[in-house]
């Protein structure tokens, strides 16, 4: 009975253990977008180092990921452009996927806002704070 109780335990600590490394680890930021990117219409993006600061106005963090499109920002929340009017953040939408054109040294940034494509074109080597 003991070995039994003691092989639970173990196990259920194994689990435990997966678990805290799985739900708590740190998000992944690839210096290598960092930079300042603009648009015409919408204004600019920066890209620092996981926060990304919208307009100089409100900051947003973010990860960078990987899919088979390719390289994209995934912010903690919804990024849009409204027609001349330019960023806005909304936290009630599914948050969407923000292209990058290659990494490292990404010179193109790609919103869209439903069938339209806002470009935000590098305008800075990368920062690495």
């Amino acid at each position: 009975m003991r070995r039994v109780l003691s092989i639970g335990v173990v196990a259920t600590g194994t689990v435990l253990l997966i678990a805290l490394f799985l739900f708590v680890r740190e998000p992944v930021v690839d210096a290598s977008a960092n930079g300042l990117f603009a648009n015409d219409f919408c204004g600019t993006i920066k890209l620092a180092d996981g926060e990304m600061l919208l307009n100089d106005q409100q900051t947003i963090s973010y990860i960078v990921g990987r899919d088979a499109d390719g390289r994209y920002i995934l912010p903690r929340f919804d990024v849009g452009a409204v027609s001349d009017q330019g960023l806005d953040v909304d936290g009630t939408r599914s948050v969407r996927k923000l292209r990058l054109d290659r990494l490292p040294s990404a010179t193109k940034l790609t919103l869209h806002e439903g069938l339209t494509p806002y470009v935000f074109k590098r305008l800075t080597p990368n920062l690495r704070n």
